[in-house]
C-alpha cells in the first residue's frame, strides 16, 4: 500500500502542488518555513481528516482563500483508489473512490500513517491521553470489533457522566455501570492482548539494533482502575466521590502505558535524544506490527529527522524504517543534515522553497 500521487491546493502557504511519491523512501529539504512541515501536514490531513499542529482546520487554509483540497491516489490490497479531502465552510468532506466518508475511522483504515515530529516528546511529558492515543492507534487498525465496542462504551460513559452532573439518585446512575463494565472488559482485553504483543516485539530490538538503553527496558499498561480490582465493585465504592466530582473517575478512558528503564521511568532516566529515538522505535514497531498481524503498510511521516538524533541513532532509525516495509516521508533543512541517509536507499528527493515543491530525483 502507499500513496501513488498527491495533490494539495491552498494548504498554508502551497498554493498548488503535485507529488509521484517513491513506494519507498521520500526526502524533503527546505529552509525553516519554506513549507516541508504543511506537506507532511497535508498527508497526514488526507489520512486523518485533521493536522498534526493545530486542532483547529481552519487555520490550515492559505489566508485569503475559501477552501483547501487534499487529494491523492492509493494502493490499497493491490487496488488504486482516489481519496479527496476538502475543507470549506467550517466543515470537512471526504470522498472515497467516489462515494463520501462519514466517520475519520473509515478514512484511518485505507490510508494509516504515523507521525513522527519534533513534538513526540509531550508522549513522557504530558498526561495518559497521548500514550491512549497510541494504544487506540494500535488496537484499532488490528481489531476489527474494537471500534464499535469503544464507541458503545463512550456512549454510556457520557450518559453516566451526565447522570453525576445532574445528580440523579444513585440508584438510577448505578444502572449504567452493569453496561458500562461490559463493554469496558473487552476494550481491556483488546488492548491487553495488544500490549502484550508490542512489548514481545519491543523485547528484540536491543539485540537486533545493538540499543543498550532499552535492554531492561519494561511496558505497563494501566486499565485505568486498581489492576487486579473488579471494576464493577469500584464503580460502586467510587460512587459518592464520582457524584462529588461529576464524572466517572474509573475506566478504559482513563488507561496509560508506563515504560520503565535501567535505574527508573524512561521519561527520568532518558536523555532528550534517547526519548525520541525511543518513541519513534514504539511507532515503528506498531507499524511493523500492522503488516505482520493485517497485511496492511503505513505511511511514516518523520519531520526534521536530524533533530536531537546523533548519526548513530539516525542509522539505527532507518535500519528500522527499512525493516518496516513502509511508504516513508522525511523533512531536513538540507541534504547535510540527512547525512548519508541518501546512499544506498530507493528513494525520491524533492526540494521546497516559498510553498513551492520541485522534484530533484
Amino acid at each position: 500500500m502507499g500513496l501513488i500521487q498527491l495533490n494539495v491546493s491552498n494548504l498554508r502557504n502551497i498554493t498548488q502542488a503535485t507529488l509521484n511519491p517513491h513506494p519507498a523512501f521520500n526526502l524533503i529539504t527546505g529552509a525553516n518555513g519554506s513549507g516541508k512541515t504543511s506537506l507532511l501536514e497535508a498527508i497526514f490531513f488526507l489520512g486523518r481528516g485533521r493536522s498534526f499542529k493545530t486542532p483547529n482546520s481552519e487555520k490550515l487554509i492559505q489566508h485569503g482563500c475559501g477552501e483547501l483540497l487534499i487529494s491523492g491516489r492509493i494502493c490499497l490490497n493491490e487496488r488504486e483508489f482516489q481519496l479527496g479531502v476538502q475543507r470549506a465552510n467550517k466543515r470537512t468532506r471526504i470522498r472515497l473512490s467516489g462515494q463520501t466518508i462519514t466517520r475519520a475511522s473509515q478514512l484511518t483504515d485505507v490510508l494509516p500513517i504515523q507521525i513522527i515530529e519534533p513534538g513526540l516528546h509531550a508522549f513522557f511529558e504530558q498526561g495518559p491521553e497521548v500514550r491512549r492515543r497510541f494504544l487506540e492507534w494500535g488496537v484499532f487498525h488490528v481489531e476489527p470489533r474494537y471500534e464499535q465496542v469503544w464507541r458503545n462504551y463512550r456512549r454510556i460513559l457520557k450518559q453516566r457522566n451526565a447522570a453525576l452532573k445532574a445528580h440523579w439518585r444513585k440508584a438510577a446512575i448505578a444502572q449504567w455501570d452493569a453496561l458500562l463494565v461490559e463493554s469496558a472488559l473487552v476494550i481491556d482485553a483488546f488492548r491487553r492482548a495488544y500490549v502484550e504483543k508490542v512489548g514481545a516485539f519491543l523485547q528484540a530490538f536491543p539485540h537486533q539494533h545493538r540499543i543498550d538503553f532499552m535492554r531492561e527496558m519494561a511496558m505497563n499498561y494501566y486499565p485505568g482502575w486498581k489492576t487486579g480490582a473488579d471494576l464493577g465493585e469500584v464503580l460502586a465504592s467510587s460512587l459518592d466521590s464520582d457524584l462529588a466530582r461529576g464524572f466517572t473517575q474509573s475506566g478504559p478512558h482513563r488507561a496509560d502505558l508506563r515504560f520503565r528503564m535501567t535505574g527508573g521511568r524512561g521519561r527520568d532516566v532518558l536523555s532528550r535524544g534517547q526519548q525520541k529515538l525511543f518513541i519513534s522505535l514504539l511507532f515503528l514497531a506498531q507499524s511493523i506490527l500492522l503488516r505482520e498481524l493485517t497485511g496492511k503498510d503505513s505511511l511514516i511521516l518523520i519531520d526534521d529527522l536530524a533533530a536531537e538524533l546523533d548519526e548513530v541513532s539516525r542509522d539505527t532509525l532507518v535500519n528500522v524504517l527499512l525493516t518496516a516495509g513502509s511508504q516513508v516521508f522525511i523533512t531536513a533543512t538540507s541534504l547535510e543534515a540527512l547525512g548519508g541517509l541518501r546512499d544506498g536507499l530507493p528513494h525520491a528527493l524533492f526540494h521546497v522553497e516559498h510553498g513551492n515543491i520541485e522534484q530533484v530525483i
